[in-house]
């Protein structure tokens, strides 16, 4: 018999399936089909004309005349709700004002210490049992900082006992928390400056007691709680104040300074609601046998309010069947195009926002043809010489397929652009033509798209779109057996809603995309790349050794990006921007030194804690510059969770010879990360130690940069740095040899000029002080 340990039989396929699949984004996928094919069946079906009429007829004249079969009380919904909203977004926000927090937290302290000195005059007599009183200072600790109402250190406390809880000590706590909770300590700035247009409302409280309210306009007065902390820890203790007790007598300040202007958000709310509720319902009064709309009178927004509101009261009124079918029609064509897509194309491999991005593009293309038709028409029925089916050229229908192109690859905007057409083509009254139309411009806007890289680029494409849909347009024409004349016109339609609509929607909406969704674009980068940028301006002017080494990188990063396939317009930006957290302590950083190293006095873990910081500085300063999310992720991840090397060293140095204490806190050596989780952001982590080692080099000949370059690719793969990006070992033998080209691009040798000495060399330059480099 055998041994082998038995198996439990394999699941089926379909188990399998069940088990493996990712049913969230299956899930997500299947609401954004049914949220397009409803959005397409809803704009398909619009009402049933022949009872009332409904926003397709809007500027339409009335068939028949229109009287109300019953007394109706209609409330125009829209214009009630968007009053409430009006009122609602007029009101201020709400902030709580602790004005006697400093006063609270003295008297607190007041009263800790006064029972920590009754409690130590009472040890002070006889004591019989060790035991017995140790548990009763313990217990007198346990008050001393339930008065407190923060937890003190044993250290501090014991300093403290050994100094008999002076009054000296109280006093000075006591002036340290005023410094610390004086004026309004917000927990940060950022809120109370993004409403600065309009002020907020302060509540002033005491003791839990609302004293009034006032309108702060100007934020300057309010400090951050990080600001308040600072201005404690720079106080100097006056001489009366032991040394022994100063640290300690920081630390429960420190931990004494909370906020005191916080965002009261109930209080806000209930204003807000309070203020639509206020607004009364926009309501409309009809009554039986009065006459909504004349034979021949022109449909208005009133009367459609009307007619929506006796809709709205009325039962089967809708064409379901209709709407049935044209919104199955749009979801097998998603679902068929996706599913080819995800079978047969490599490229198409959609992340969830691709997915919302798509869904709502597509809604939003059905919207516009919609509102695009109806215009056309009643332009139409102003001006009969001009044929409606013509008119309806001029909706740039290629709009959605050319803001993919930006975002996405070419293959995904073709499939776009295949849908958007089929689904363009039901909405119109002629299916067939313009959904043959709609196609092809749009896969013309997908392809031309490609190369533009600035609004200038776009509208050249939009002139090259205009072009191709005008022949399709005049030969759809003619196909049809039209005259040259309507031929024209739709082809002039088509060309203006080509060169002329098409690039101002995308130029637009392309900044809603780049905002809403979190996509960089070619054109939002090119921006970026610009040297004048205010961020870039003040690193050259605080900073200007991080700069030079700044552009410096772009060139290297550059280079790589494009041996590889990556984005090298990107990649360069992130170079440009990845250590603007440096302006905030430049001179902590060799490349902006001029002989003086401020680290010498400090031990290796501040070191590391202040070069550390220059990444979430950084992070920081991106999100005030409101760089892209790409650039904001690159700026966190270029150093990964690396060793801050030379300090990391030090320290290592120092605990082997016993000058520190060992073991040592590898965490605070290390860098927060996240790892590197594009090509990008690891092209930048790679570019940095290159180029900041390639300044070590007294010889930066080709060998030498070579090895260099292969040294730092190691130990950054080694670390498993590059295990989140799509890096392969392919990639980063083509990484290497392009920095090593632009390195030596960079530090390529000059010839000699004529009259200096054949054996004369330049001085040798100074060695870097690996310091300087994070």
């Amino acid at each position: 018999m055998s041994d082998a340990p038995s198996h439990p039989p394999p699941q089926s396929g379909l188990l399998a399936r069940l088990a493996e699949g990712d049913w969230a984004g299956r899930l997500l996928g299947g609401l954004l089909v049914l949220a397009v094919s409803g959005t397409a069946a809803v704009l398909l079906a619009p009402g049933d004309s022949r009872r009332l009429p409904g926003p397709a007829d809007l500027g339409a004249p009335a068939a028949r005349t229109y009287k109300a079969d019953r007394d109706y009380e209609i409330v125009d919904e829209e214009a009630t709700a968007r009053r409430r909203a009006e009122a609602a977004r007029a009101e201020r926000p709400v902030w709580e004002h602790d004005a006697g927090a400093a006063e609270a937290a003295v008297e607190r302290i007041r009263g800790g210490f006064a029972h920590a000195r009754e409690e130590e005059a009472a040890f002070s007599g006889p004591r019989n049992g060790g035991r017995e009183v140790s548990e009763l200072e313990r217990q007198a600790e346990a008050e001393f900082e339930a008065r407190l109402g923060v937890d003190v250190e044993d250290r501090d406390l014991a300093a403290l006992a050994a100094a008999g809880y002076s009054e000296e000590a109280e006093r000075e706590l006591g002036r340290l928390v005023r410094i610390g909770l004086g004026g309004m300590v917000a927990q940060e700035i950022a809120p109370l400056t993004a409403e600065r247009e309009r002020g907020i409302v302060v509540r002033t409280a005491r003791a839990g007691l609302v004293e009034g309210e006032r309108l702060l306009a100007d934020a300057a007065g309010v400090r951050a709680l990080r600001t308040a902390r600072d201005d404690v820890a720079r106080e100097v203790p006056p001489r009366t104040v032991p040394a022994s007790l100063a640290p300690g007598l920081r630390r429960i300040a420190l931990a004494l300074v909370r906020p005191t202007l916080v965002h009261d958000a109930l209080e806000s709310a209930r204003r807000r609601e309070a203020a639509a509720a206020r607004v009364k319902p926009v309501a409309l009064s009809v009554r039986r046998g009065e006459k909504i709309l004349g034979d021949g009178e022109r449909i208005e927004r009133r009367h459609l309010v009307v007619f929506e509101g006796m809709r709205a009261q009325r039962a089967g009124e809708e064409l379901v069947r209709v709407r049935l079918g044209g919104g199955a029609l749009v979801a097998l064509c998603l679902l068929l195009l996706w599913r080819f897509a995800r079978r047969n194309l490599r490229r198409f491999r959609p992340a969830r926002r691709d997915a919302l991005l798509l869904a709502s593009l597509l809604a939003g293309t059905f919207a516009m043809g919609f509102v695009g038709f109806a215009v056309g028409d009643a332009l139409h029925e102003r001006f009969p010489a001009f044929p409606g089916r013509s008119l309806h050229y001029l909706v740039p229908l290629a709009a959605g397929a050319m803001l993919v192109r930006q975002v996405m690859a070419a293959e995904v905007a073709l499939l776009f652009g295949v849908a958007a057409g089929l689904g363009a083509g039901l909405l119109a009254a002629q299916p067939m033509p313009f959904a043959l139309y709609a196609s092809l411009t749009s896969v013309a806007a997908a392809g031309l798209a490609s190369g533009s890289r600035d609004r200038a680029g776009i509208f050249r494409a939009g002139l090259r779109v205009g072009l191709v849909g005008a022949a399709v347009a005049a030969s759809v024409s003619l196909h049809a057996g039209r005259g040259g004349a309507e031929a024209a016109i739709a082809a002039a339609a088509a060309f203006a809603g080509g060169a002329v609509l098409l690039p101002v929607v995308v130029v637009g909406v392309l900044p809603i995309v780049e905002g809403a969704f979190g996509y960089v674009t070619d054109v939002k980068l090119l921006e970026l790349a610009n040297l004048n940028h205010p961020a870039l301006k003040e690193l050259i002017v605080q900073a200007p050794g991080t700069y030079h080494h700044s552009i410096l990188m772009g060139s290297l990063v550059e280079a790589a990006a494009q041996e590889i396939g990556a984005n090298p317009l990107l990649a360069k930006v992130i170079a440009y921007y990845h250590d603007v957290g440096k302006v905030r302590n430049p001179l902590f950083f060799a490349e902006n030194q001029r002989g003086e190293n401020r680290h010498d006095p400090l031990a290796p873990s501040m070191s590391a804690l202040i070069v550390k910081r220059h990444v979430t500085d950084g992070l920081e300063l991106a999100r005030q510059w409101r760089l892209p999310r790409a650039v904001q992720e690159g700026v966190a991840q270029h150093h990964g969770t690396r060793h801050v090397g030379y300090f990391w060293a030090k320290a290592q140095r120092a605990a082997a010879t016993g000058e520190r204490p060992a073991p040592l806190d590898e965490s605070l050596f290390r860098y927060p990360g996240p790892k590197p989780q594009t090509r990008e952001a690891a092209l930048v982590m790679i570019a940095d130690a290159c180029e900041a080692s390639s300044r070590a080099l007294e010889d930066p000949s080709a060998d030498a940069l070579r090895a260099l370059v292969a040294r730092r690719i190691d130990e950054i793969f080694g670390e498993g740095q590059l295990d989140e990006c799509e890096l392969t070992l392919r990639d980063l033998h083509a990484i290497a040899g392009a920095m090593v080209r632009a390195l030596e691009a960079i530090y390529h040798t000059r010839p000699e000029y004529p009259g200096k000495a054949p054996d004369a060399r330049p001085p040798p330059r100074p060695p870097v002080q690996l310091v300087a480099r994070p």
